[in-house]
């Protein structure tokens, strides 16, 4: 899917809008089964080197993207750092 961007912000209206383009290569991960689930309901990934490939400078420092979704429907995400501590 295409999405309309700017600074690396999906600006389309939608289930993705104001979140980073890397949000839905995520979800669709999700979708076809890539994700831990923590106890909160929040969709856990450990972002590999091919992620970071797949979408240069984002994902640089990142060490995991969890992702959860609003009562709306709306998908939101948060970022740990590497060398972070992870729960």
């Amino acid at each position: 899917m295409q999405f309309n961007t700017r600074n690396g912000i999906i600006t389309n209206p939608g289930k993705f809008e104001g979140e980073p383009v890397w949000v839905p290569y995520f979800w669709d991960c999700y979708l076809d089964g890539g994700a831990e689930h923590d106890d909160e309901h929040v969709l856990v990934f450990d972002v590999t080197d091919e992620d970071r490939a797949k979408f240069p400078g984002m994902l640089d420092d990142v060490a995991q993207v969890r992702l959860y979704e609003s009562d709306v429907g709306f998908v939101h995400a948060e970022t740990v750092a590497r060398g972070k501590w992870l729960p």
